[in-house]
């Protein structure tokens, strides 16, 4: 990728998402497409965010795809993926922002979809000779991809519970592997981190707390498979793939580590697993801090060092995964303890809530 590229990916993205973002959300007010009080904020608030942010990455990679990128086998092979999947994400995504889909359409249609990213991507880097796969090396490749991409798709979706916080997870990922992208000379890697880094920091500027707008399940779903895809990119040459995944995982530590949590807590506690609660990780740091924007930083901060980590692991080194799994456990363990022993009282946590912009209409009463 020319130096040109690396200035443009995220320079028009960036402005691209600085145009779209309250375009949109002027939209969503004149057609009352705006959050109304259930158990996210109290503020009646634009949430198809999600829409800016994909109108700018799209119409940035458009011309980057044109005239940026080296034409290869790889870039050929992931077009056609690309567009279908982020096209079927991203009308789930709106549909559930606009309708409030039921838990398992949502899980039925993500597994869909991680079901077509994975056999699709299989069989066109077979086609295309990029990969030499026996079929049952391709079977195990189908079922490792269909569960990485559900798993990075639902983290995104599971993070964005605060203002702020997705986004900036998001921004920092995308810096993440846009590094490891250029140093393992992967161009398509470092195009798609570049382009979802300005789209997303344009936003930011409208979703920092107090936001303005919020991305919705349009977005976080939609940043959640590019995140899916772009990890799978690096990966793909098969070249120090215990490193690479191991990055990748760090990179993304602070979702995966929210999502595994959530489940386990919820088989813990003897509550339905995909039943939605205030007892994510943002929840217990916000009942302590009491405030929507030191919890943002906080864990701003603490991705940026496992982002760091992360590109440390790639690279080759076996110290820093070491730190990274050590500090994941530890922010786990605390966490996980927090979340099942650490009771407050429901009067305690309403009022904590209800002054940080989060109504309690819908919150679940855990100790029923």
């Amino acid at each position: 990728m020319t130096i040109v590229g690396l200035i443009v990916a995220p320079v028009l993205s960036f402005v691209l998402g600085y145009f779209f973002t309250p375009l949109v959300r002027g939209i969503a007010v004149r057609w009352k497409l705006c959050e109304k009080p259930n158990g996210r904020t109290t503020r009646d608030i634009a949430h198809i965010g999600g829409v800016a942010i994909i109108g700018a990455l799209l119409f940035t990679l458009i011309p980057v795809f044109l005239f940026y990128l080296p034409g290869n086998p790889l870039h050929r092979a992931f077009l056609p993926i690309f567009i279908a999947s982020g096209f079927l994400t991203f009308l789930l995504g709106i549909i559930d922002d606009l309708r409030s889909l039921h838990y398992l359409y949502k899980l039925f249609f993500q597994i869909v979809v991680s079901v077509f990213v994975s056999a699709g991507g299989v069989a066109l880097l077979l086609h295309f000779g990029i990969v030499r796969f026996s079929l049952p090396v391709a079977l195990i490749t189908f079922a490792i991809t269909t569960v990485w991409v559900l798993v990075i798709t639902t983290s995104f979706n599971l993070i964005d519970g605060i203002d702020g916080l997705a986004a900036g997870l998001a921004l920092i990922s995308a810096a993440s592997f846009a590094i490891a992208g250029y140093y393992f000379d992967v161009p398509i890697v470092v195009a798609l981190s570049l382009v979802v880094f300005g789209s997303v920091l344009a936003f930011l500027r409208y979703n920092f707390p107090p936001a303005k707008i919020f991305m919705g399940d349009s977005g976080s779903l939609f940043l959640g498979l590019m995140f899916g895809l772009i990890s799978l990119l690096l990966i793909v040459p098969g070249q120090e793939l215990f490193f690479r995944i191991a990055g990748a995982l760090v990179i993304l530590a602070i979702p995966i580590l929210d999502t595994s949590l959530a489940f386990l807590r919820r088989l813990l506690t003897g509550r339905p697993v995909f039943h939605a609660d205030l007892m994510h990780i943002h929840h217990i740091l916000l009942y302590r801090m009491k405030s929507v924007r030191k919890v943002t930083l906080f864990l701003w901060s603490i991705s940026a060092g496992f982002g760091i980590l992360g590109i440390l692991t790639m690279r080759g080194y076996l110290e820093a995964l070491l730190c990274a799994v050590a500090a994941g456990c530890v922010v786990f363990v605390l966490a996980l303890r927090r979340m099942v022993h650490g009771k407050l009282p429901q009067e305690a946590i309403k009022d904590i809530l209800t002054r940080c912009g989060i109504s309690t209409s819908r919150m679940l009463h855990w100790e029923d």
